[in-house]
């Protein structure tokens, strides 16, 4: 206060106060959202090595030792569950969900931001909050009734499972927060556009059409 009151005495205009970044924050919420998002998604990834796993016993113990196991089958498809849900928030926060837009690639990067904040509030959020609460419901029935395989060789407590719908819904709109404020913070000047639509959208052309 005093410096700046020298310096209007002596005829300088007085220094400007710095300018609040506001949008820091927003982007450390982000990046923290998207530190867990990827490592759920990393999980996932991993689970996929298990998967081959179980599959090559499946098929070598089919084709030579002519063994049906129903616990092998249905431990694939629980593993491809467990997959899918952990890879929900990762892929998106990435980029790499398919998008077959024949608008948003014409449109310049704030648009985009525009458009990526609108879809994430009314169609985004909405969706997966309804199937986070179907998912709870769901499993909630599952370990109510102590459901399990149909096969007395099969899995028991299906609830487990089940349990992976709206875990892979929070994780998904875990990534749709930090997308959100990411493109808010870009629209501000703030931060770089996020990597969630910065990739390439589909193409509907035919390769080598003029």
């Amino acid at each position: 206060m005093a410096a700046n009151l020298d310096l209007a005495e002596a005829g300088t205009p007085p220094l400007a106060p710095p300018a609040p970044r506001d949008g820091a924050g927003a982007l450390r919420l982000a990046e923290r959202l998207d530190r867990f998002v990827t490592g759920a998604g990393m999980a996932g990834g991993w689970m996929i090595v298990l998967l081959v796993i179980v599959v090559c016993i499946d098929v070598v113990t089919r084709k030579f030792i002519t063994f049906h196991s129903t616990f092998l089958q249905e431990l694939e498809w629980h593993i491809h569950t467990v997959v899918f849900a952990l890879s929900f928030g990762f892929a998106y926060v990435r980029g790499a969900h398919v998008r077959i837009d024949v608008i948003r690639d014409r449109l310049s990067r704030p648009s985009r931001a525009r458009l990526e904040l609108a879809g994430i509030i009314l169609l985004l959020v909405p969706f997966a909050v309804l199937i986070l609460w179907v998912g709870i419901t769901f499993a909630h029935q599952a370990l109510v009734q102590n459901e399990g395989s149909t096969s007395a060789q099969g899995i028991p407590h299906r609830w487990i499972i089940k349990s992976l719908i709206p875990i892979g819904m929070v994780l998904l709109l875990t990534a749709a927060v930090a997308t959100a404020l990411r493109a808010w913070c870009y629209l501000r000047g703030q931060a770089d556009a996020p990597e969630a639509f910065e990739q390439e959208p589909v193409s509907l052309e035919t390769p080598g059409a003029a």
